[in-house]
């Protein structure tokens, strides 16, 4: 399997672990993260409900040294800032990574491409931008409130054909 095709396989197995972690992160973003050395998977994290940990400090703890000299599929740009813990991309350059593939940066003013540029100084080679569409639809809410300070809404109604939900006399059909 060539090069690419395999990015994309480990980035997919990124973004359905991502899901796993919809609306029970908050205020963190639901982000997978795959780790592959040799071909094959090492080890998978997510973000934990409640936002920590988060993903790639998960897929590392579990990894341990498999981690050394391996390529790591995140679905956002790791987080470059001190907050509750140390920034993702401190713990990928400690963890010895060669190669990190991303498929969105993070819009986060506090991040904004400098996780990419910590693990760039660092010598890990990053490639951004595998699967982008499918990572922004996992992120799609993260991504709606960073860029327009609103939540995504998502609204399912079924209405009759003249665009009701009841009759006037208040009867469903």
């Amino acid at each position: 399997m060539t090069t690419i095709n395999l990015d994309k396989v480990h980035m997919q197995s990124a973004i359905n672990l991502a899901a796993r972690g919809l609306g029970l992160t908050w205020p963190n973003p639901a982000v997978g993260c795959v780790i592959a050395r040799d071909d094959k998977v090492v080890a998978r994290g997510w973000t934990q409900p409640g936002g920590r940990p988060h993903a790639e400090s998960e897929a590392l703890r579990r990894a341990g040294e498999k981690a050394v000299g391996s390529t790591v599929y995140v679905t956002l740009e790791p987080c470059a800032h001190h907050g509750t813990t140390p920034p993702c991309a401190q713990a990928l350059i400690d963890a010895k990574v060669r190669r990190v593939v991303i498929g969105i940066e993070d819009p986060d003013p506090r991040v904004n491409g400098e996780g990419i540029k910590m693990l760039q100084e660092a010598g890990i080679v990053v490639d951004v931008g595998i699967e982008e569409n499918d990572a922004k639809l996992i992120t799609n809410g993260f991504l709606k409130r960073q860029l327009e300070g609103r939540p995504l809404i998502t609204l399912k109604l079924a209405t009759s054909l003249d665009g009701r939900i009841a009759c006037h006399s208040g009867d469903s059909k």
